[in-house]
């Protein structure tokens, strides 16, 4: 989904030492950025269980959210329906 109207942000529930998140990031192949420990956020978004998905739209609105591994084919579809209206509200400007 290169070129698309959209970021990937993983915030990690449990903190790591200083250089650990990197780590881990590489040995789970994780190419988005992620944040350690940030309780700030997971108390914004109510995030209390690990792990939770989260889709924000253009306009910064979390629009879906899955606590558990909810599974490529529900992440795509919702990403793909989100990403149709960012490009109309883009192409009417």
């Amino acid at each position: 989904m290169k070129d698309k109207p959209f970021a990937l942000v993983g915030v990690n529930s449990w903190p790591h030492e200083p250089g650990e998140l990197k780590k881990v990031m590489t040995k789970e192949k994780l190419n988005w950025r992620s944040f350690d420990g940030d309780d700030a956020i997971n108390r914004q978004w109510n995030s209390l269980a690990t792990p939770a998905f989260y889709i924000v739209d253009h306009t910064g609105t979390i629009r879906r959210k899955w606590v558990g591994k909810p599974g490529e084919k529900p992440i795509d579809a919702a990403l793909e329906k989100l990403i149709r209206v960012a490009e109309e509200a883009a192409s009417t400007r």
